[in-house]
């Protein structure tokens, strides 16, 4: 059974509205790149992990708007959808959560400091309990 005109044009302009959700995603993933800064491997995982739900994500367009068919228009759709929404909508995104960073790692560090603190005395007062150290006098 072939697709008809109407339903192609439909399913592309809907691939280009999913390639756009892709861009969001992608920008949430972003944002915790930038959070926490993590190394080449994390980067790693995060760029698997959206090629993953990108690839899902497409799969799943096609069986439930296309019956099925992988076509390459939709791909095309959702590339240009994503390119549409990263360098427009994106990039203003981008500098709107850039003070949400900063103030992120802010805290995070904060948090990170006082941990050490606390981690550094339970580890003098379990060392005290077991070498039963007596303070100097």
């Amino acid at each position: 059974m072939e697709l008809s005109f109407a339903q192609q044009s439909g399913a592309f302009l809907w691939s280009m509205v999913l390639g756009a959700a892709l861009g969001v995603f992608y920008g949430a993933l972003k944002f915790v790149r930038y959070t926490f800064s993590p190394g080449r491997a994390a980067v790693f995982v995060l760029d698997m992990l959206f090629m993953l739900v990108s690839a899902v994500a497409c799969f799943l367009f096609s069986v439930g708007f296309i019956q099925g068919y992988v076509r390459f228009y939709i791909f095309a759709g959702a590339a240009v959808g994503f390119a549409a929404y990263r360098f427009s909508v994106g990039r203003l995104v981008f500098i709107l959560y850039s003070p949400a960073v900063r103030l992120c790692r802010k805290i995070l560090n904060k948090i990170l400091r006082k941990s050490k603190l606390f981690a550094k005395k339970l580890l003098k007062i379990c060392r005290k309990i077991l070498y039963n150290v007596r303070g100097k006098k």
